[in-house]
């Protein structure tokens, strides 16, 4: 894809060394979930710089440059910060739930276990298990409809003031 917005090889050559320099440059790379995009974005950003040097540019290599935005599969930032307050605000509700109730709904929902693997890691029968599971997700619904869906400020939003029963 490289080869479509840059120049010509020698400027291929180029990108692809500086690339490799910023990831080395970076020290630790755990934060990295998917190699391949991050690669993609440090080049893609290596273009954009050369071409805001560049100052021309050509139609063509622009609508090339799209194309790289294809290929990086990675969340946007912006997204990766919203998941996150989505995330805590989910954590928060769990946490107000009665503690059996909490233990079970975080073993089925969060961990993923079965009924019978919830049952026996908690020592508690299946029939337990499925009230509790049952409860949990009644009392989330009931915490959401009382407080509605928290919105974060990255896509906050203006909503119209909600009527309770003794507002007339």
């Amino acid at each position: 894809m490289l080869r479509r917005v840059c120049s010509g090889p020698a400027e291929v050559d180029d990108v692809i060394q500086e690339t490799y320099y910023k990831v080395l440059e970076q020290g630790k790379l755990d934060h990295v979930l998917e190699p391949k995009g991050f690669l993609v974005r440090i080049a893609r950003n290596i273009v954009f710089d050369r071409m805001r040097r560049d100052a021309v540019v050509s139609i063509e290599s622009v609508a090339n440059l799209e194309e790289l935005d294809m290929a990086d599969s990675a969340p946007s930032t912006e997204r990766v910060a919203l998941a996150r307050a989505e995330l805590r605000w989910v954590f928060g509700l769990i946490a107000n739930l009665p503690e059996r109730c909490k233990e079970v709904f975080t073993a089925r929902r969060i961990y993923g276990l079965s009924q019978a693997e919830t049952a026996e890691s908690l020592q508690v029968s299946e029939g337990v298990v499925e009230q509790e599971s049952m409860r949990g997700m009644r009392l989330i619904s009931d915490m959401i409809a009382r407080v509605g869906v928290q919105e974060t400020p990255a896509r906050k939003q203006p909503t119209a003031r909600k009527r309770h029963v003794h507002d007339r």
